[in-house]
């Protein structure tokens, strides 16, 4: 682990398998993983210590997501003005978390990892750091939790493929619950970038439409190409894929 004070950036990388990442865009990594860290350094040792991380969507930075987590070798839960954040670089099958410092004064420092996956799912991951001198190992093993969704999703949640699909100017995305929840139905590009947020808040039991215009939050026209839309219930999603024709 490296510590660079008085530098303008933070970025803690992981390096995935290449067919690993290039299936998964930066949407797929949002949720609550668990599982268990190990680490050895000359100061302390610990083995299968519970670690849990959560990805989310949110922060200033485009093309991030944000995390929290409860370890505190990648996670620094003492001073709130650190600034965590999660994204992909697809061109160097990268992971990057990025942790920055920053206080009135601007930024103060930033700290850099690199982890190697070992193992790679959907759902889980294995991940190897070690120091440049060798006296530090910090391994991450961690699955995408399900803890208790039985308890809070609808039995059924239904994420509809849109109509028209390839369209223009506009579609219907349908979403079919049995029960009431809230909700987030958000539209990215090929590259996880979020596009438009069409809904964030209750959705009715029953079959709901939503219509998109081929526009993004700011109200400007999208060129055509295949979009991502995704639902979000309480950790839980669903998503399809849709051409806009231009």
């Amino acid at each position: 682990m490296k510590v660079y004070p008085y530098i303008k950036s933070a970025v803690i990388t992981v390096s995935l398998t290449a067919w690993g990442l290039n299936a998964q865009t930066l949407i797929d990594f949002i949720g609550d993983w668990t599982g268990v860290e190990n680490l050895q350094n000359p100061t302390i040792t610990y083995e299968n210590k519970s670690i849990s991380i959560q990805i989310s969507q949110g922060g200033d930075r485009e093309n991030y997501l944000i995390y929290t987590s409860s370890s505190d070798f990648i996670y620094d839960q003492n001073l709130n003005w650190t600034y965590h954040y999660i994204g992909i670089d697809k061109l160097t099958n990268q992971l990057i978390l990025l942790r920055r410092w920053i206080t009135p004064i601007g930024t103060i420092g930033f700290e850099e990892f690199i982890y190697d996956i070992e193992e790679w799912n959907y759902d889980t991951f294995t991940a190897k750091y070690r120091s440049e001198n060798g006296e530090t190992h910090h391994e991450i093993v961690v699955a995408m939790s399900s803890l208790k969704l039985d308890e809070i999703l609808p039995d059924k949640i239904s994420l509809n493929q849109n109509f028209p699909n390839p369209f223009n100017p506009s579609t219907t995305i349908s979403v079919e619950l049995d029960k009431g929840t809230s909700g987030t139905l958000v539209i990215y590009n090929i590259n996880g970038q979020v596009v438009k947020i069409l809904h964030n808040g209750f959705i009715s039991p029953g079959l709901t439409s939503f219509q998109w215009d081929g526009n993004d939050q700011a109200g400007l026209s999208m060129s055509g190409g295949t979009y991502i839309y995704r639902l979000l219930i309480d950790g839980y999603t669903q998503s399809q894929k849709m051409v806009l024709l231009k």
